[in-house]
């Protein structure tokens, strides 16, 4: 149960950050993201020092995975989701954060459903492929069939092979395939 509300948190998190991107111009966005990773900072921090921050830390009780430390898949999507912006462009980052939140948490939920065959780190092909695939569709409004297919599949790659958080990965290497292929 957990885990499904984390992905569908994620999910919305990401479009969200992603369709702000889109929408508000980078004079808005990038002070607002920055504020947002130094408040979330200060906030995560009051709570690894043991203290009990209202709404903030019952919300990360609640959706945080075992492993992490408090808040940190949101602090590497906002990390990422500016480097993206500074780096890329408003475009390129939307899409890179687009990409994230639609194949990390549809790749998961399917994996966690559909999953029987596991190929590498306890990730599955049915994960992969729905995810790849999913991504790829919702991808079509914004990119052409080949880049959103190109996209997709180099998301899902990178998904499923990534040494560190997904987070910080995937967003920076889409942008990086859109950039090289203009």
């Amino acid at each position: 149960m957990q885990e499904r509300w984390r992905q569908v948190v994620h999910l919305l998190f990401g479009c969200a950050i992603a369709l702000s991107i889109a929408v508000f111009p980078p004079e808005w966005t990038l002070p607002f993201y920055a504020a947002a990773l130094l408040i979330g900072s200060i906030l995560t921090d009051a709570v690894e020092r043991g203290r009990r921050v209202p709404i903030i830390t019952p919300l990360l009780e609640e959706l945080e995975r075992e492993d992490s430390g408090p808040g940190r898949g949101a602090y590497y999507f906002v990390v990422s989701a500016l480097a993206c912006l500074v780096l890329f462009g408003p475009f390129r980052a939307g899409v890179g954060i687009f990409v994230l939140a639609l194949l990390d948490s549809v790749a998961t939920m399917a994996g966690m459903y559909l999953g029987r065959h596991r190929i590498y780190n306890n990730k599955s092909l049915e994960g992969f492929l729905v995810g790849t695939l999913f991504t790829a569709v919702l991808l079509l409004p914004f990119l052409s069939p080949e880049r959103a297919v190109l996209v997709a599949l180099f998301g899902g790659v990178i998904e499923l092979l990534s040494p560190g958080d997904d987070n910080l990965v995937i967003p920076p290497a889409v942008c990086l395939v859109l950039a090289l292929w203009s």
